[in-house]
This record gives structure tokens, C-alpha cells and sequence, in this order.
């Protein structure tokens, strides 16, 4: 019995607030970095016994690459929980929100994606 995707696109999208919500409390104490190194070591022991990576599967060349990856995300985190750290959780995730939606939004094929205001030509 398999879930259908946008099941799994909605239940990682609540996650994802949840966890955002919960680190409000817990920048406080232990600060933006903190709690970024908290949430994703908290994340690889969750997945991993959902995912079971064969470590032995990854080539010396995917190094670099999965380095960077988690370079990236982790300072992506630690800037994120230092924006909510400033201003309110709910702008904070809006205007994360908007970066994705605007590239899905470029590009569609379709200009009904759009609000009626962003598609009429000038």
C-alpha cells in the first residue's frame, strides 16, 4: 500500500512547521546554530531508520557534493532560525515560502499559475 505523493508533500510540509514552531523556544536557549545542529541531527536519526543509506553505496567522488549539500543546508537553517530569532515565525516562513513558489511559478508552461495582476500584459 503506497501513500499517493501529495499525501507525502502535505505530511512533509507539516512536519516542516512544526519543527519551525518548536525551534522558536529553543533558539532562546541555545541560539540560531544551536538549534540548527539540534535540528538536523534530530532529522538524520529520524530518517535513518526510515531510509537505511548503505554507506558502503557512496562513491569517493559523491563526497564533495554531499558535503557542500550539507554545508548549504545547514547554513540555510542557521540563517533561517536567525531571521525568527528577529522577526515573527509568520513573516519569517512566508517570505521562505515565496522563493520556491516564484521559481515553480517562472517555470510553468502555463500563465494561469499566476494572480490575474502579475499575468496581464502591460
Amino acid at each position: 500500500m503506497g501513500f499517493p505523493p501529495w499525501s507525502l508533500s502535505v505530511a512533509a510540509m507539516l512536519l516542516i512547521q512544526l519543527a519551525n514552531a518548536l525551534s522558536v523556544t529553543v533558539v532562546d536557549q541555545v541560539g540560531p546554530a544551536g538549534t540548527a545542529w539540534l535540528r538536523m541531527c534530530c532529522g538524520a536519526l529520524f530518517l535513518w531508520p526510515i531510509a537505511r543509506p548503505r554507506i558502503r553505496s557512496i562513491r569517493r567522488k559523491d563526497l564533495p557534493i554531499l558535503l557542500m549539500l550539507g554545508l548549504v543546508t545547514g547554513f540555510m537553517t542557521t540563517c533561517f532560525l536567525g531571521a525568527i530569532e528577529r522577526i515573527p515565525l509568520g513573516t519569517a516562513v512566508a517570505i521562505e515560502f515565496l522563493g520556491p513558489l516564484l521559481v515553480a511559478g517562472i517555470a510553468s508552461k502555463r500563465r494561469s499559475v499566476f494572480p490575474v495582476w502579475l499575468s496581464r500584459r502591460q
